[in-house]
């Protein structure tokens, strides 16, 4: 369940939801989240293919440069716990957030040293101003309203420490034509980029959704729950072509080339070597519209100090000595 990153313009101003509405939230994300990891776990596991384990790598290398020996360290949306592990085995003392009961669970089955399991909700969380010397949200904001995109980056300004990091990533809609600057323009609002990282796997993208296609349309002949929800997701032509493949000849046609194209998927999905040439592909002929993920390095914006009084504009001194 690949969330991606589709939002929409947002204003400066951050409204803050009553308690109340808060509570409601909360409350309608543990439960969504809850049944996500009970019904589809291997969903929710950022190891379940190549594509996402490079992504993982990614997200570690770009804290190379950083020694987290002893640092203070949060994963929001930490999930299983998978990357807060490899923070904690890095020296990190790890927060570890997650509004689902059921991914802290899964979180607990593994070994907790230097680990402190929270339940928590964002983009409201309950954790302590300016405490963080690294702040991970790593694939979360996908997965919220888009009302909430610009109280999250408030958030992840306001625990991470003046001088700590702010580590963010998201996948974007390859079908979108601004998901990038939609996301840089909302993560510069309260934050100051250090470095982004960009992953190009638009064609890995196209060529495993291509293959998949005979098992989704034979499922859906053998499964009929599995064809109504499908359809639910889909609307206009999407929705008419896959109700025309899922009929029974056309079911029973894609079951036959389903045994040809599971290989083609399973190589997809595991091979590193295959992902990293079609993203030298997907780069050099699509270039940004390419993009399917974005990570980034940033910073907390300082406060703004008013310059010196020998740095004023001249106009603004002449005022100032007139109200004196």
């Amino acid at each position: 369940m690949q969330k991606k990153l589709n939002i929409i313009a947002t204003d400066n101003a951050v409204a803050q939801p009553q308690p109340s509405e808060r509570i409601s939230r909360r409350k309608e994300a543990e439960a969504r989240f809850d049944r996500l990891w009970l019904v589809s776990p291997e969903q929710m596991n950022p190891l379940r293919n190549i594509r996402e384990r490079e992504r993982l790598d990614r997200t570690l290398d770009i804290l190379k440069g950083i020694d987290l020996q002893s640092k203070r360290v949060v994963d929001l949306g930490c999930g299983g716990g998978v990357l807060s592990r490899k923070l904690r085995d890095s020296g990190a003392e790890v927060d570890a957030v997650d509004i689902s009961s059921n991914a802290l669970k899964a979180l607990k089955s593994h070994n907790l040293d230097h680990i402190r399991p929270v339940q928590d909700y964002a983009p409201t969380t309950m954790l302590p101003d300016n405490a963080y010397d690294i702040v991970l949200c790593t694939e979360l904001i996908g997965f919220m309203p888009r009302e909430e995109h610009r109280m999250l980056f408030s958030e992840l300004a306001r625990i991470v420490k003046p001088d700590g990091r702010v580590v963010c990533s998201s996948a974007l809609d390859i079908n979108s034509l601004d998901a990038l600057q939609q996301f840089a323009d909302l993560a510069e609002t309260e934050l100051k980029i250090d470095h982004w990282v960009f992953s190009y796997h638009l064609c890995w993208i196209r060529l495993k959704d291509f293959f998949i296609a005979p098992a989704r349309f034979a499922r859906a002949w053998r499964d009929p729950e599995y064809k109504l929800q499908a359809l639910d997701k889909r609307k206009g032509v999407s929705r008419w072509w896959f109700r025309l493949n899922s009929h029974a000849f056309p079911g029973m046609l894609w079951s036959l080339v389903q045994i040809l194209s599971t290989p083609i998927v399973k190589l997809l999905k595991t091979n590193r070597w295959l992902l990293l040439t079609l993203e030298k592909f997907c780069r050099f002929f699509w270039s940004e519209s390419g993009i399917s993920h974005a990570l980034f390095i940033g910073q907390r914006k300082p406060l703004y100090v008013p310059p010196p009084e020998n740095e004023l504009p001249r106009e603004t001194k002449h005022k100032k000595q007139l109200w004196e």
